[in-house]
């Protein structure tokens, strides 16, 4: 699997010998400071300074017509969050200036991969946002035999595209301090096939329970790496489910109803969250 390994990986080594502001604060969304967050590139965010563009800059500029002087924060998706000052508009780029480290981070201790078959319509973007709100460090969507909406090469490019796009800004809304990859879409075997060994892999299906997500806690006590199997409406075949199983998948169920494929990812996404992040137990420590 791409980026399958912790998300210390993704973060970026910065020299440990840059003095940084020392003020701590507490996170905006507690205590009342800016409520904008912008995301950019980790090579945007300096000791002192930020540099806004793209998309962010369009939001900051066109839609918020943010004037200098305006308070916000910024975040580099690799783990650090800062409150800056935006100080002027330069060409088709921000400048903010760092005034504050927040010091502060919204992670799961859990790290967990969500991977919803495609999904017709505009119902995976949902899967890809609400998966981000509710902690995932990654979305890899997966084509199986019953999957619709079926995309070309190009197709495929431009729709992670898309999620990306989307994943930034629920990122930006739900407080994240790291960044969710949005892998590129695979076939369903060969994200089974590329299970590391010490992630625990769960196959969520509707209709009958024989294995409830209630149960997994008690076998499963330390888990810190999920990764977690959405079918598509139709289901997945017993031929899918067999090989899944072959890889150490295991299959749980989601209660005796027939749930949408975004609603399922949604509630498989808040179980493990519950079961071994921070929705549920303190999680635990090294």
């Amino acid at each position: 699997m791409d980026n399958a390994g912790h998300r210390s990986e993704r973060r970026l080594n910065r020299p440990s010998n840059v003095a940084r502001p020392e003020t701590k604060l507490a996170h905006p969304q507690a205590n009342g400071l800016p409520k904008t967050r912008l995301f950019v590139e980790p090579d945007k965010l300096s000791v002192d300074r930020a540099v806004v563009s793209g998309s962010a800059y369009h939001h900051l500029r066109k839609v918020l017509r943010a004037d200098p002087g305006t308070e916000l924060v910024v975040f580099d998706g690799a783990g650090r969050e800062v409150i800056g000052v935006l100080e002027l508009y330069q060409g088709e780029t921000a400048m903010v200036r760092v005034i504050a480290e927040t010091g502060t981070t919204t992670e799961s201790a859990l790290d967990l991969t969500i991977a919803p078959c495609m999904a017709k319509g505009r119902k995976t973007d949902l899967i890809v946002e609400k998966a981000v709100e509710l902690g995932a460090d990654r979305i890899c969507v997966v084509t199986s035999e019953r999957s619709v909406g079926r995309l070309n090469e190009q197709q495929a490019l431009d729709r992670v595209e898309r999620w990306r796009r989307i994943a930034v800004a629920a990122a930006e809304q739900s407080g994240r301090t790291q960044m969710p990859v949005v892998e590129r879409v695979r076939p369903l075997a060969d994200l089974l096939a590329a299970k590391p060994a010490g992630s625990l892999g769960l196959v969520f299906t509707a209709g009958a329970d024989p294995d409830p997500p209630a149960t997994l806690r008690q076998r499963y006590p330390n888990t810190r790496s999920v990764i977690c199997v959405l079918g598509p409406e139709g289901g997945l075949t017993a031929e899918e489910i067999a090989t899944a199983r072959s890889h150490g998948y295991i299959d749980v169920g989601l209660g005796p109803r027939v749930l949408r494929s975004e609603t399922a990812a949604i509630v498989a996404a808040a179980i493990c969250q519950h079961l071994w992040g921070d929705l549920g137990r303190k999680p635990p420590t090294a």
